[in-house]
């Protein structure tokens, strides 16, 4: 007797979006907000969450709470704007050297879908966030990227890496205040590191000074000298870790860091960073040790089977 036919499994029904085009699959779950928006370049990690303070972020028409988990089905509003995820299959993150000019706007915060048009960046489908940015009235090498993970990660480490900084002296620079720079460790409370640093002297009105410093900002250097009646006419960051701002890139011009690059600036961050942790923990762990030492002397056991003394 012939076995009566199967029944035809039913169609899967697929949700499509009012475009047309089929809905995005969720992230993985346990994406906090921050980490969600920053991968998707809408920004920063610390931008989110001055948004959320700020009430100006929502999900759902609701404030989220600061680390709260989204999908792609939510629906996200920044100042009433809907925000959409990028969030493709593969992404492949950009990273740019830029020469800035000293005194040049780095606004990035226009430049969403589009390249910013006064500094000709080129076009990229999120948003192009600023590595460590130096302060306006300064220039040099800057470091971009649209991956948001990438630039949290090394903004993290930076404070590991070593950064040289060029500058222009206004005035007499005698080498007695050269030599007290480098034994400084602190500007108006604030840590500074100062490796090494070498002057130019000219005998016209100008003079130069290159310096290598680690957790040390240009303002720092610069507050430095001012307090001592220097004027820093000019100042130029002009490598940040093993990355060096070429004399083959003029101002205003950008190019994308090499594979080699990038490689050894993670490279030099996670090593800089796991000796920075090491350095930290030692005492710590030397702590202990004593400590664990005075209370064994405080509290002596007799050998086993004795009792105590």
């Amino acid at each position: 007797m012939p076995r009566p036919p199967r029944k035809a499994a039913p169609a899967r029904k697929r949700v499509f979006s009012r475009h047309g085009a089929a809905e995005p699959k969720d992230p993985p779950s346990g994406e906090r907000v921050q980490k969600l928006l920053s991968a998707a370049g809408i920004g920063s990690r610390r931008e989110v969450e001055r948004w959320i303070r700020e009430s100006r972020l929502k999900v759902n028409g609701e404030v989220p709470a600061l680390g709260a988990k989204l999908t792609a089905r939510d629906r996200i509003t920044l100042d009433g704007r809907p925000v959409r995820l990028h969030t493709p299959a593969v992404k492949e993150s950009r990273v740019l050297l830029f020469h800035r000019s000293p005194g040049e706007n780095l606004d990035l915060k226009a430049a969403t879908s589009r390249a910013a048009e006064h500094l000709k960046l080129p076009r990229s489908a999120g948003r192009w966030l600023a590595i460590q940015p130096m302060p306006p009235v300064d220039g040099g090498l800057e470091i971009l990227t649209d991956d948001g993970s990438w630039a949290h990660r090394v903004s993290r480490g930076a404070h590991a890496l070593t950064i040289d900084y060029v500058l222009r002296m206004r005035g007499p620079l005698k080498e007695p205040l050269v030599e007290e720079f480098r034994a400084a460790t602190d500007c108006e409370g604030e840590e500074m590191s100062i490796l090494q640093a070498d002057a130019k002297y000219g005998e016209g009105f100008n003079h130069w000074l290159t310096v290598t410093v680690r957790a040390t900002r240009s303002a720092q250097v610069r507050h430095w000298f001012a307090a001592r009646g220097m004027i820093v006419s000019r100042l130029m960051r002009v490598r940040f870790g093993p990355v060096h701002l070429g004399h083959d890139m003029p101002r205003g011009h950008s190019r994308a860091m090499l594979a080699g690059e990038r490689n050894a600036l993670m490279n030099e961050i996670d090593a800089a960073t796991a000796a920075t942790d090491a350095a930290v923990s030692a005492p710590a762990a030397a702590a202990d040790a004593a400590a664990a030492d005075a209370a064994d002397a405080a509290d002596p056991v007799s050998p086993a089977g004795t009792g105590r003394s």
